[in-house]
């Protein structure tokens, strides 16, 4: 098996938004189509996981640098690798395509839960096969793990968690937490600037019937956004922007 996986997909008007190109919530998706589907393909999905480990995966944070953009018609390739396994984290890189044309590539940092527990597990107590490296191309994707300070002047919006955010994991998928932090942004706010990197942390779950207030903050060229429930940080969010 090898540690390297390959997806082609056909971006639809289904995908694009109000600017008629594909939004950060949309190329999320696309990586995780291609990321689950490889975890699919190397034993590694969820029903395996459970099976064989009793645990499962959760991504525990997440970089995205945009470097192109998307329409309509365009038929992209997604290429997703995998890293040596480390002690607890699992990093995992992905790399968006248009023909010979970078539009997207990411790293995130995955690691394991004990089903029962919920508490990390160590990887040499899960079964993680052994994989061809076929790929090791590291993407400079450096994080800034900023974290700012925020309080009521900075509140935004409060988000219920209902049903239908709820994932096979009977927590909140974290592809939900993207609309969340994007929802802080008017329509006219997001035509007034491109997004070049897109950094979230997921620190900590929630369920069903959660409030989540969701909180930002502009600091230079960057949006800081957090969401917390009570005093509990659920998710971080940083966004480096350019002005159009």
């Amino acid at each position: 098996m090898k540690n390297m996986y390959k997806e082609k997909l056909v971006v639809d008007d289904t995908s694009i938004d109000y600017e008629m190109r594909v939004p950060i919530t949309e190329i999320m998706r696309m990586l995780e189509i291609a990321t689950f589907n490889h975890a699919d393909s190397i034993g590694l999905d969820h029903d395996n996981m459970i099976k064989t480990s009793n645990a499962f995966w959760i991504v525990s944070k997440m970089k995205l640098l945009v470097t192109g953009s998307l329409k309509s018609g365009d038929k992209a390739t997604v290429k997703t690798w995998t890293y040596e396994p480390g002690m607890i984290r699992f990093d995992r890189a992905c790399e968006l395509k248009v023909g010979s044309s970078i539009k997207a590539k990411a790293i995130a940092e995955w690691c394991c839960l004990d089903y029962e527990t919920r508490r990390i597990r160590k990887g040499n107590s899960i079964n993680f096969p052994q994989l061809e490296m076929v790929e090791t191309k590291k993407i400079p994707t450096n994080y800034t793990n900023m974290k700012l300070d925020v309080d009521k002047d900075d509140y935004v919006y409060t988000k219920t968690i209902r049903s239908t955010d709820i994932d096979v994991n009977n927590h909140t998928n974290n592809l939900k937490y993207n609309f969340m932090a994007l929802d802080c942004f008017s329509v006219d706010e997001m035509k007034s600037m491109d997004i070049k990197e897109y950094e979230i942390y997921f620190v900590n779950e929630s369920h069903e019937g959660d409030k989540i207030d969701i909180y930002r903050k502009k600091y230079k060229s960057y949006y800081y956004i957090e969401g917390k429930c009570v005093d509990k940080t659920i998710f971080r969010t940083v966004i480096k922007f350019k002005k159009k």
